[in-house]
């Protein structure tokens, strides 16, 4: 028998021994389970249902807000103080929706105004129309002399590979971007010395179109094509590319649009709206999207014609992508991003096993297995911090790659466009950010943005009413330096909260205070450091770019080494680590671990059926 055969199962043993009290608190009414649609109600039933409603002309309506935030905020105080769930990473997350959806629901009904300002991208079918020769005609435009049938239709949704792959070269090298204006009108006059002039912009014989034949509307759209993306200062793009482009914007599907809060259309219209708002934290495809993430605008258009949702830049400067298939981005994510996220996390949790620290927390007094007693204290502690940093980024980017997943495959028969890959970015950025500006890159960049609107929310708005300056602002010290270090102070402050929420609904007894503090120290490192290279600027400049990278490196490293015992230890306590996170575990298959059992999911860890007991309907439901 191996030393690893011969170690106590304690994961095991606590699991139960939690999942007893579970069942104690229960019984003696101290704890309530999570039972959806109950627990929800503060999530997403009452603030959808309020902004479905239209208030723009009703004060006393909008006025209202301030009750349905009243009932939200009590709502998730008790369940945070009083709901908890068997399953641990459950319990955890009761915490977490309590406190996000209240900081989210003072997002929605204080910190701004979306029934005002807030607008997303939708798409409408185009109504199109067969002349006496056969040419089809969008409703209400003017008859084109293009042969429209030369190509096949377009489909937006499943691009087939030739025009997938055109536009994406293209948008690599047009990256036209519509903001607020719906559309670009395109100029051509002639120059003495006969070199054509559009958008105002001189085209160079080599930029211009040759021998194209007529001057058809295929030819007159490819050359505004190569109009716009020239004055971009972008390359010239080749002739064939621009005219297939100027064909494949003839054919499209559908036209895409601001759509502002519909309060005149129906009740279905304004609920799907509000719904949708309400739900999506990142904001893909709203005017409120996080700069960081590409681009979300509808296309640009040229005079009478928009360009395909293909067209564009689909990569953000801080390295966040996304594609449009369908097919490659269900099949790129599970291949490269969800298989080997289970593979690691299965690996991960199974060494935790091994570990009394992962399995009770800092203070357990069970003996160390020999792998882990003969290491230095100082090497325990860099291999526990790995381990857990590891895990946690793994499980991340297994949930939301997953989740993304699930809406390409399954949603969109229910969710429409908003299922399109268009709203899928990556969940994480390019780590290229963390070595070029160290922890602000971490946090900032790098780090999964899903909670970043909510977070700056309050900032923007003591922005807007004029309590703090712009950040832009050149000059003085109140933009440059205190309104970036308020805006840190507070996005730490409530990332703290949303953790120490969490960690106070877990059912084992947790120092709720360790998430908060291990935030503020994080928001005091990326503070100190951009300070520090800003006031070392000019000798920074004349290093090697790979000196400064290893440095800003180095500080995030020994910076997160010092201070995530905070968060970790807490975890451990919490009984975070003994969630299982996949059901099938190849790890302990392949003999890893303390026990051999390679189906992982327990009977009361998965989702089952409630009735309401004494009469209490409300509380009917699936218990999570």
């Amino acid at each position: 028998m191996s030393p690893q055969q011969r170690l106590p199962d304690l994961a095991s043993v606590y699991r139960e021994l939690y999942r007893a009290k579970f069942r104690a608190d229960v019984r003696d009414g101290a704890a309530t389970p999570f039972v959806v649609p109950l627990h929800l109600l503060a999530y997403w039933i009452v603030p959808t249902l309020y902004l479905t409603i239209p208030h723009r002309n009703r004060p006393w309506l909008y006025h209202a807000r301030w009750l349905v935030l009243g009932f939200v905020c009590a709502f998730n105080w008790y369940l945070v103080r009083h709901v908890r769930s068997i399953s641990f990473a459950s319990s955890y997350g009761v915490g977490l929706l309590g406190a996000w959806t209240t900081i989210w629901t003072f997002t929605l009904l204080i910190w701004t105004r979306p029934q005002w300002d807030a607008r997303r991208v939708e798409r409408r079918e185009i109504m199109r129309h067969v002349d006496e020769v056969g040419n089809r005609q969008e409703i209400g435009q003017s008859p084109t002399s293009s042969q429209n049938g030369r190509l096949s239709k377009l489909n937006i949704d499943k691009p087939n590979d030739q025009s997938s792959t055109l536009l994406r070269n293209c948008g690599t090298r047009l990256q036209l971007e519509s903001h607020d204006s719906p559309s670009v009108t395109v100029t051509r006059r002639v120059q003495r010395n006969g070199d054509e002039v559009a958008n105002g912009v001189r085209k160079k014989e080599a930029h211009t179109i040759k021998d194209i034949g007529d001057e058809t509307e295929d030819s007159l759209l490819a050359r505004s094509i190569v109009a716009l993306n020239d004055s971009d200062g972008n390359p010239p793009l080749d002739q064939n590319m621009a005219l297939e482009l100027s064909r494949l914007t003839q054919e499209r599907e559908y036209e895409y649009y601001w759509q502002e809060y519909p309060a005149d259309a129906s009740f279905w219209t304004r609920l799907g709206w509000a719904f949708d708002l309400v739900s999506s934290f990142r904001l893909t495809g709203w005017n409120w999207a996080p700069s960081c993430l590409p681009p979300y605008n509808p296309p640009p258009r040229i005079g009478q014609y928009q360009l395909p949702l293909e067209y564009g830049p689909h990569r953000s400067r801080r390295g966040y992508e996304r594609t449009l298939s369908r097919a490659k981005l269900i099949i790129f994510r599970w291949v490269f991003n969800i298989i080997p996220s289970y593979i690691i996390l299965d690996i991960c949790a199974t060494l935790m096993t091994m570990d009394p620290y992962f399995i009770i927390g800092p203070e357990h007094n069970h003996p160390l297995p020999t792998h882990l007693a003969l290491l230095h204290p100082i090497l325990l502690s860099l291999q526990r911090t790995t381990l857990a940093f590891v895990a946690i980024v793994i499980a991340l980017q297994y949930a939301l790659n997953f989740g993304a997943v699930l809406l390409a495959l399954y949603c969109p028969p229910i969710l429409g466009f908003r299922a399109h890959p268009w709203h899928l970015p990556s969940p994480t950025g390019s780590f290229t950010q963390v070595l070029d500006h160290g922890l602000s890159g971490f946090w900032g960049a790098w780090w999964h943005q899903t909670f970043r609107f909510g977070f700056s929310a309050p900032t923007k708005w003591l922005i807007r009413h004029g309590y703090v300056p712009p950040p832009q602002r050149s000059g003085g010290v109140g933009g440059a330096i205190i309104t970036p270090l308020i805006g840190a102070i507070i996005a730490f402050a409530l990332s703290g909260l949303v953790h120490g929420a969490g960690s106070y609904t877990s059912v084992p007894a947790t120092y709720y205070w360790g998430p908060p503090l291990f935030f503020a120290f994080s928001g005091l490192g990326m503070i100190s450091q951009s300070v520090f290279l800003h006031l070392l600027r000019h000798r920074t400049e004349k290093l090697p770019r790979w000196v400064c990278r290893l440095a800003n490196l180095t500080f995030v490293i020994l910076w997160l080494w010092a201070t995530s015992w905070l968060l970790l230890d807490d975890f451990g306590r919490s009984g975070l680590w003994l969630w299982e996170p996949v059901p099938i575990s190849f790890a302990r298959a392949a003999g890893l671990g303390v026990d051999r059992y390679v189906w992982r999911y327990h009977r009361d860890s998965l989702p089952r059926w409630q009735w309401g007991a004494r009469g209490r309907w409300w509380e009917t439901g699936i218990v999570v």
